[in-house]
């Protein structure tokens, strides 16, 4: 008994289906049941319905596989200072090192490889995969999970261009990651040149996404694959950013906003902007002036008839204002 996905599940399993395109699969499907949202219908199905399916997929997943328990304890070939404060039940794995002056709360998992710089902070039930970087004075909340290869902390892109070299700003904010946050893997949070660079409560960072050097993240934000956020930017709470979208710097991005797949924003967002495109615009916006452009060609070669019925009339026209009245030369 368990789930598996449509095309794999047996009579022994529990299936999903959310979306219209996976129809044919799911009447096909040789599931025991299918999980469903409100008032959906499939021939010849058990269904179990939920009002929000996919809360309810989480719940489940969570119940058949359920994270592996800790055994918590400070490996061997770990190298953790002596002035480190560990809370109850901390696990750090091999080769990870943590400075001087740092604070692991209660059931802190450190994977193997890590490192965490001095006066560094985290929270109770964080969980930081393998080689996760953190620079000194970062604080990271509770209940994080931080994904390999992740770096908090690193210098902002700062650098001051004077007759032809560029001198290097010292970095010396730091990062804050509030409570809830999940980052994704080989992404990286620079620390601000002054003050902090802040994930807010509850935002979910996908893997190899850029976050610069002073840029404040609301609470509940989404920010998607290679997303990239300009230094200094301000995003309010509950904004979307999808794969490959980006911000300049320097902009207030109202909350609840969105911003489309390979976006780029280069001014101030309202709260709840849909934008897309580049420059981003409004969405309906881009739509029509997308539709517009698929049909460029025929437009192109439209115009190319005119001015070649244009030609032909101008033509003639001149040849009539030559020629003398009565055809008499």
């Amino acid at each position: 008994m368990g789930l598996a996905t449509l095309e794999e599940a047996g009579p022994e399993h529990l299936s999903l289906f959310t979306h219209p395109r996976y129809r044919e699969a799911a009447e096909a499907s040789r599931a025991g049941a299918v999980l469903v949202g409100p008032g959906t219908e499939l021939r010849d199905r058990d269904l179990l319905e939920a009002p929000q399916p996919y809360v309810a997929l989480a719940e489940l997943l969570e119940y058949f596989h359920p994270e592996p328990r800790r055994s918590g304890g400070v490996h061997a070939d770990a190298r953790v200072a002596d002035s480190c404060r560990l809370g109850r039940e901390v696990e750090i794995g091999p080769f990870a090192v943590v400075g001087e002056d740092v604070v692991l709360g209660d059931r802190v998992s450190v994977g193997a490889g890590c490192v965490i710089g001095d006066a560094s902070r985290i929270g109770d039930d964080t969980v930081l995969m393998p080689r996760v970087v953190l620079y000194p004075r970062t604080e990271v909340g509770a209940r994080c999970r931080i994904h390999a290869g992740v770096v908090l902390g690193g210098d902002g892109f700062g650098f001051a261009t004077t007759l032809g070299s560029h001198r290097k700003i010292p970095q010396v904010g730091r990062v804050v990651v509030e409570d809830d946050v999940e980052i994704g893997a080989n992404s990286a949070v620079d620390r601000a040149t002054l003050g902090e660079t802040v994930i807010g409560a509850g935002t979910k960072i996908d893997d190899l996404v850029m976050v610069a050097h002073g840029v404040r993240i609301g609470a509940g934000c989404l920010l998607a694959a290679q997303t990239g956020i300009a230094g200094s930017t301000r995003v309010g709470a509950g904004v979307t950013f999808a794969g490959q979208s980006g911000v300049s710097g320097h902009l207030e991005l109202g909350e609840r906003s969105i911003v489309a797949a390979k976006s780029a924003v280069l001014q101030d967002l309202a709260p709840g902007s849909f934008v897309a495109g580049i420059p981003a615009v409004p969405h309906g916006t881009w739509k029509r002036a997308q539709a517009l452009f698929a049909r460029f060609p025929e437009l192109g070669s439209r115009l190319r008839r005119m001015e070649k019925r244009l030609e032909t009339l101008e033509n003639r026209l001149g040849a009539a204002a030559d020629s003398p009245p009565g055809g008499e030369e």
